[in-house]
């Protein structure tokens, strides 16, 4: 209402000291004190009309017995603005406790709220400097954004004071930015993450002296007499109460040979690179070396049912894979993953556990 009133013009007329032009004698005013009179009436008469036009006709009750804009502004500020300690406590209680919502969270409208508490605290002569601002509002901000703010503020190449401002368009270009990965990513359901090449591998060529099996030690060997006998992922087979796996059960080299099957997708809507969950095949399949912790090379390895005709096996071993489920990320282990390079895609044969 007061931006509209100074784009009028008719600012004057609300301020603390707008009151009509005086006479030296009011029996005998002067032409010149007549004009200066019928011309402030029609000016507060304008701000009148265009305060009532912007006022709902449930407030109109609030304007009751003022005659003039200045009355008019008084008795709206007394109904509506909050005054005195309790008000500007309020506002700053609201302004430091806005705390964003890590599932439902829109950059927007975050920050525009803390921007009207920050303009309340100013109509009340209370001000938040912007230097406060800015920690206010990188403080409120929630903790998938931490990572960032801490790498951008800790870059040499940043200056030490950064303006609310500034910083506001730098998260809306950050808030875009994860916006666009995120649609991007909607056609692939899964994908391997974090693996890089040079990984610790020196457990993947050590023999287990319990099953005689490279991989793992007879410390962990789930065979019988190992040390972590009975402890293996349980197939679906568990029995009543039992749980289900999301481990594919180990596998020997006889059962590599038979054949495993997937369901065969579009090529041209997934990649190599994707992850289809649970698409039937007999054993969890990877395309890319890099993507294992553990590896171990195999040779003279066929299989069939996967791509066409008999594919090679060339290793198998342990991919971690990285699930995002309402904005958490939740890691899962899987063992004895074969590594087939002709697949069509990565495969994972995920089961619930039972009710």
């Amino acid at each position: 209402m007061l931006v509209v009133l100074c784009d009028l013009g008719l600012e004057s007329y609300i301020m603390k000291d707008a009151a009509p032009p005086g006479f030296n004698d009011p029996q005998t005013p002067t032409k010149d004190e007549e004009v200066a009179s019928k011309k402030w009436r029609e000016g507060d008469a304008k701000a009148r009309t265009r305060i009532k036009l912007m006022v709902g006709d449930t407030e109109m009750v609030h304007l009751s017995g003022a005659d003039t804009a200045k009355e008019m502004w008084d008795q709206l500020c007394m109904v509506k603005e909050a005054k005195g300690r309790i008000g500007v406590l309020a506002t700053r209680h609201a302004l430091y406790r806005m705390e964003a919502d890590e599932n439902n969270f829109d950059l927007v409208d975050h920050i525009s709220k803390l921007r009207r508490l920050q303009e309340e605290l100013h109509l009340m002569d209370n001000k938040v400097n912007d230097e406060d601002f800015v920690m206010i509002l990188l403080t409120l901000l929630p903790e998938s954004w931490d990572v960032y703010i801490s790498a951008y503020l800790g870059s040499s190449s940043n200056k030490p004071t950064l303006r609310s401002h500034e910083l506001i368009a730098i998260l809306y270009e950050e808030d875009r930015r994860r916006k666009g990965r995120t649609s991007e990513a909607a056609g692939s359901l899964f994908q391997v993450k974090g693996f890089v090449k040079g990984r610790r591998k020196s457990d993947s060529d050590k023999e287990c002296y319990n099953c005689h099996k490279k991989g793992h030690m007879a410390k962990d060997c789930w065979s019988k007499s190992g040390g972590s006998e009975g402890k293996g992922p349980k197939g679906r087979g568990s029995g009543k109460g039992g749980h289900r796996s999301n481990q594919a059960t180990e596998t020997t080299n006889r059962l590599l040979s038979d054949a495993s099957y997937m369901v065969n997708t579009d090529p041209d809507r997934f990649s190599k690179l994707d992850w289809i969950l649970d698409s039937g095949t007999t054993l969890h399949i990877c395309t890319e070396q890099d993507a294992f912790s553990e590896y171990t090379q195999l040779s003279n390895v066929t299989m069939q049912g996967v791509g066409k005709g008999q594919v090679e096996v060339e290793g198998r071993g342990m991919v971690v894979v990285k699930f995002s489920v309402e904005g958490k990320i939740i890691q899962h282990q899987l063992c004895e993953v074969l590594h087939i390079s002709d697949a069509p895609n990565c495969c994972y044969n995920f089961s619930y556990p039972e009710p």
